[in-house]
């Protein structure tokens, strides 16, 4: 009997979690799967998780050169149109993500394809990778200079180690078993630590003078200098990208509050404006002529000794568990996926610090601010296209109902790969010409670009762009994918039906959305797809 003419294996269904799913989750974080109900954070839990984020010293020193450049009064102006921009379009994707209970892996599938969401997952692990080695350096450069001039002078290689080393332990556990605890710890250590060390910086300088207020630009910009500091802060988009693989964990029902406080113009009032505030004026009072990262991380060392040194390792800490997380969860995705290695993240955390440590031994600065900058004009391209994209599926099908499932979407979507690679290379092609242009426009250009492509292509696509329209949908035989558990004959473990898809290499058996990642899978399934005269479903078993 033919696989047409044969009866459909039966599902086996619980409304109960998997045991060893649930142990499992305890460090995947389902960063391979949907994230059913039961695993999500309560409003405060993912508040604590997402808001290591807020103590980066990254966010001061951005705001101080954009102030020594354009001038404080502007500065301040593009700090409150940034923050006013981050805050809508972080409500947008924390919405998707908590719905959709999707990663940014999982997400790109509908954007890009099966293998065109590999570009998302890699451009995405290697900007968190390298903004580890940025964070991860200041506290190196700023131990070696403290302990140094304690007596012990141990080289820099040696401090990057231990850095990396104590870091990785950190994000073994996943956010909601462990990291939203760790900085829910911290976070009152480090508001007392950072007034400690205003109080004590003013005091070094002999008191408070204003003059930080009144900064003068020392820089001709192209266009107005407010906007050139708005698009100063789209090179930091990978945010939104943060946004989503931490949102996914969030609770439908507390959007509301997620939406204003964790993701949106709470969170980034305190991150860009009162940090960038902060930040100007410590540059200001420290007297700091270079400006670098490092430099102003010494400054501090260097004036208030111990406590700054240990503000300094509590913010890093803090913003460095979600760089390194989120590193290991995309590399995660992206080498099951392209490379076919399928490493548990505890195993991808590992790799993602052996890379931030060989990259950390090299002349990092030297090419990773140029990297950074390309990466960035491939992230707005992103957000540009995921943002129509999400408009386009709420009025359709509804975000709780988007296609991912590696069988039942194409390879490749050539309307969303084609919007992402024309962008990133106006934006390239603009940054190699015109260095001033760019600087102010270039990334406003391709968010534009990218956005009005895909809303395009969205207008004239054929419908197998975006789905493989396949028979034996095992959506069709659950009452509620959101609650339904079904086993997959590959792992045998239990996922929400969401995810879940038949095999048609093996008898159309229940097969989960990470087991369904591999290339006989999707041959089988692509084929059964293109089949001329599809057979009707047969009946299932009961």
């Amino acid at each position: 009997m033919s696989t047409s003419e044969a009866v459909l294996p039966t599902l086996e269904i619980s409304r109960e979690d998997d045991p060893r799913v649930v142990q499992e989750a305890a460090t995947e974080d389902y960063s391979l799967h949907v994230v059913p109900k039961t695993w999500r954070l309560t409003r405060g839990g993912l508040q604590m998780a997402w808001w290591a984020l807020i103590t980066a010293i990254f966010y001061m020193y951005v705001a101080a050169l954009v102030a020594i450049t354009i001038g404080t009064g502007a500065a301040i102006v593009g700090l409150a149109v940034t923050c006013a921009i981050y805050s809508v379009i972080n409500i947008i994707i924390n919405r998707a993500a908590a719905e959709s209970g999707l990663t940014v892996a999982l997400f790109s599938r509908a954007m890009f394809g099966f293998v065109g969401a590999a570009f998302a997952t890699i451009v995405f692990a290697a900007t968190a990778i390298y903004y580890f080695v940025f964070e991860g350096s200041i506290v190196a450069v700023a131990a070696q200079q403290f302990f140094a001039d304690q007596g012990l002078d141990l080289d820099i290689k040696i401090w990057y180690l231990l850095i990396v080393l104590y870091t990785m332990p950190l994000v073994m556990r996943g956010v909601r078993v462990w990291l939203d605890r760790f900085n829910a710890w911290l976070l009152p250590v480090y508001a007392i630590g950072l007034i400690a060390v205003l109080i004590w910086v003013t005091s070094d300088a002999g008191g408070y003078d204003g003059g930080w207020a009144h900064l003068p630009a020392t820089a001709d910009v192209t266009g107005p200098g407010w906007i050139w500091a708005v698009s100063v802060y789209m090179g930091v988009w990978v945010l939104m990208m943060y946004t989503m693989d931490y949102a996914r964990l969030g609770r439908r029902q507390d959007l509301g509050y997620s939406s204003v406080v964790t993701f949106g113009p709470v969170f980034y009032f305190f991150t860009f404006f009162v940090n960038g505030l902060v930040g100007i004026y410590l540059v200001d009072q420290l007297s700091i002529e270079q400006l670098g990262e490092g430099e102003l991380a010494t400054a501090m060392v260097g004036v208030t000794g111990l406590v700054g040194l240990g503000l300094i390792f509590v913010t890093q800490s803090r913003i460095n568990t979600a760089n390194l997380y989120l590193a290991s969860t995309n590399l995660q995705s992206f080498g099951s996926r392209a490379l076919q290695l399928h490493f548990p993240r505890t195993v991808w955390v590992l790799i993602a610090g052996a890379i931030t440590y060989l990259i950390m031994l090299t002349n990092v600065f030297s090419f990773i601010l140029d990297a950074l900058a390309y990466q960035g004009i491939a992230i707005v391209a992103w957000v540009s296209i995921a943002l129509v994209h999400i408009a386009y599926v709420r009025r359709t099908v509804g975000l709780a109902s988007m296609e991912f499932r590696p069988g039942r979407v194409p390879a490749l979507n050539p309307g969303g790969i084609g919007s992402v690679i024309v962008a990133t290379a106006v934006g390239v092609i603009l940054k190699l010409t015109d260095e001033a242009f760019f600087g102010t426009w270039g990334l406003p250009v391709v968010f534009a670009v990218g956005a009005i492509l895909y809303a395009a292509a969205l207008r004239i696509a054929p419908e197998r762009w975006f789905v493989l329209r396949r028979p034996h949908d095992p959506l069709d035989e659950v009452s509620d994918p959101w609650e339904d558990r079904v086993r997959c004959y590959h792992c045998s473990k239990m996922y929400l039906a969401r995810e879940v898809d038949r095999d048609p290499s093996h008898g159309h058996q229940p097969i989960c959305a990470s087991c369904a990642a591999g290339p006989a899978f999707y041959a089988a399934a692509h084929r059964e797809a293109h089949a001329d005269h599809p057979s009707p479903p047969p009946a299932a078993v009961s």
